[in-house]
């Protein structure tokens, strides 16, 4: 066999061996956390934004027609 195919055989057995089973007590073994969500960046950003900027339209609007109402 060609040394790829062995480095591929024991890199196979060393996952295999990482992944650990669910312990006796049902918790999950600190190999198992899952992984991290990764964050969601520019978008997210850029939603807040617009959301942030839409409240503060509506907030003038709204403050535009009190003082209509009031001073008309």
């Amino acid at each position: 066999m060609n040394s790829l195919v062995l480095r591929k055989t024991a890199l196979g057995r060393d996952l295999a061996a990482k992944s650990a089973v669910v312990s006796t007590t049902g918790h999950l073994l600190p190999q198992q956390k899952p992984a991290r969500l990764r964050r969601k960046g520019p978008v997210l950003w850029a939603a807040m934004a617009l959301l942030v900027l839409a409240a503060d339209f509506l907030l003038a609007c709204l403050a535009w027609l009190a003082v209509d109402f009031v001073m008309g």
